[in-house]
């Protein structure tokens, strides 16, 4: 009779469960808001009894296994590292976070660097010393421009710019040679390889030999001086060679940052020189790479925006001193690039004595961002 009522007690459990589901089913139809797509469950709670442990029970190691692992489990914190997301952060801040074995750790954050890509705007002017009056529009261009031997060179790609200036020696018109064809060669001949290879701006020893070849190989004669800058855009550093007493001078910040070194003959009686004479008269020539770099001056310096580089032949450096050079950059600070370059031209011209006056070019730089 006991277990009978057990069972009729069951079925009866039973029912009312699957009635209080029906009903339950009923009010999601009316309240849509109590959304239960499941009969409830009911469950039973228990509350365990606290287990202390002796500690010499526990010294006896004569307990459970599976006790002792749990027993001697080290409770393990996971702190996760903070994740900064901040866009821009002027100075650096401290992170603190806790590792799993409790120990404090202070981490340095700092804003993340984005370097500048640079690159050069030019300038330019000169004037061949047998121009007289106004000078023509054609002079603020190295491809149309009249610089008498001088010549000039630009030329720019997605990671390097390159300027060159070459001044074509005087002398050999005694020799039934225009200077000017040589200087005007040897740049040209760069150009032409800077557009067909990928020249890196620390090869200019090796780009001067490559263009010295096709200058030999096309009969050009003549000999010049040369004068070469080429800055990286990403490394945002400035690699020159001077062959002579061309050269170029860089401003900071109104003043002078750094300055070419002219070089000269063993004996000192005048500049060295390109040469390309076929061998007629002696003269020396390049002709391998290691004879480039012990006749030439070959630098690299650190460049940043606002820089003002100045290229020239020594129809400027010779009429042109340092002070002198240094007001006039500086009466020129807040204005266009293009007037610096004619204050440059304009006060080498009046250093000459009438009838006197050299070939001048003047070519200026000046470090831009992109």
């Amino acid at each position: 009779m006991i277990q009978r009522r057990a069972v009729n007690n069951r079925n009866l459990t039973r029912k009312y469960v699957r009635y209080s589901s029906y009903l339950d089913n009923n009010q999601e139809n009316i309240y849509p808001q109590n959304n239960r797509r499941f009969p409830p469950t009911y469950s039973s709670f228990r509350i365990e009894p606290k287990i202390t442990y002796d500690e010499k029970w526990l010294s006896n190691k004569q307990y459970n296994s599976r006790v002792t692992a749990y027993a001697e489990k080290p409770v393990e914190k996971i702190i996760k590292k903070p994740i900064v997301t901040s866009s821009k952060r002027k100075s650096p801040q401290t992170s603190t976070y806790h590792e799993s074995n409790g120990q404090v750790v202070h981490e340095r954050i700092y804003p993340p660097t984005k370097t500048t890509k640079l690159c050069l705007r030019v300038a330019v002017n000169g004037a061949s010393k047998s121009m007289r009056g106004d000078l023509p529009l054609s002079n603020l261009n190295l491809t149309n421009g009249d610089f008498g031997d001088d010549a000039g060179m630009f030329f720019e790609n997605r990671d390097n710019c390159f300027v060159g200036l070459a001044d074509g020696a005087g002398g050999n018109r005694s020799l039934g040679i225009n200077p000017a064809d040589f200087s005007r060669a040897i740049l040209a001949a760069c150009r032409s390889i800077l557009r067909q290879t990928n020249v890196q701006t620390t090869q200019l020893p090796r780009l001067i030999l490559s263009a010295m070849q096709q200058v030999e190989a096309s009969h050009v004669r003549g000999s010049s001086t040369l004068c070469l800058v080429a800055l990286d855009k990403q490394k945002n550093s400035l690699s020159t060679l001077n062959i002579g007493d061309s050269g170029f001078a860089i401003y900071r910040n109104n003043e002078l940052y750094c300055r070419s070194k002219s070089t000269m003959n063993s004996n000192g009686s005048g500049p060295r020189q390109l040469f390309a004479v076929n061998g007629s008269l002696g003269l020396p020539c390049f002709i391998n790479e290691n004879e480039v770099l012990r006749d030439c001056s070959l630098d690299s310096v650190e460049v940043e925006k606002g820089d003002i580089i100045i290229l020239s032949s020594d129809g400027l450096w010779d009429v042109i001193k340092s002070d002198h050079l240094q007001q006039i950059v500086e009466r020129n600070t807040n204005k266009h690039l293009q007037d610096l370059a004619d204050d440059l031209l304009s006060q080498a011209a009046e250093g000459y004595i009438a009838n006197g006056r050299d070939d001048i070019l003047v070519i200026v730089c000046k470090v831009d961002s992109v």
